[in-house]
């Protein structure tokens, strides 16, 4: 990878103009395998437990919203709306976790990524709700569509991720929903999936422990 960046920017800096665009298009290709690879390692070290945290005292609003955006030309693609609320008004604090952002918000964009490739082209629901009671905080994604809840539990397995838009989450070929679980478990917390009934569709609810110290 690093060879196609050098000579890029050999044929950049001999270019005197006419060969542009290529050189632009073979850059951002090169960008684009970069992340990709970068995706696949660490979706293998989580997927063994050995992804490298930096952990922080985190807004997970941030994080969250965040990876609303991050997913926000996918929904525009596929004419989907994403309703993202931060849920009721309980403090901030209450929303703070000990976290690596950046992994976890590679976690939710897969969550998110997910509804919106099986959404049919209808809305995703994105809510953030705080738990008083057991110091968690709640991260639920909801999509209109049915299944038995044991069934989809399949999806969060490594290499049985069945039905899973290839295209839609990162790290790809259909790893997005497992690389969630193995992310979140890393931060104490998990992931699962609730059906919401007749009409209702579906939910992955990620739990997290909320950051007791914050007050």
């Amino acid at each position: 990878m690093g060879a196609i960046f050098m000579w890029a920017h050999v044929l950049r800096a001999a270019d005197t103009g006419e060969n542009r665009a290529a050189i632009d298009a073979i850059e951002a290709s090169a960008r684009q395998q970069s992340r990709m690879l970068g995706d696949v390692v660490d979706m293998a070290r989580a997927l063994v437990g050995r992804l490298r945290l930096e952990c922080a005292r985190t807004e997970l609003a941030t994080v969250v919203s965040a990876a609303v955006e991050e997913k926000a030309k996918d929904a525009a693609a596929r004419r989907v709306t994403v309703e993202w609320s931060g849920g009721p008004a309980e403090p901030r604090t209450t929303f703070l976790v000990k976290a690596d952002a950046k992994r976890l918000q590679q976690a939710f964009a897969c969550l998110i990524a997910y509804a919106i490739a099986n959404s049919n082209g209808k809305r995703v629901s994105v809510r953030l709700v705080a738990e008083p009671a057991t110091h968690h905080v709640q991260v639920r994604v909801g999509l209109p569509a049915a299944g038995e809840v044991e069934a989809l539990e399949h999806l969060f397995l490594a290499y049985r991720a069945e039905g899973l838009d290839l295209a839609a989450a990162r790290p790809d070929f259909g790893m997005g929903l497992p690389f969630a679980r193995a992310v979140l478990r890393l931060h104490d917390g998990d992931v699962g999936v609730e059906n919401q009934g007749s009409g209702g569709g579906l939910t992955f609810v990620a739990r997290l422990p909320a950051d007791r110290e914050a007050g």
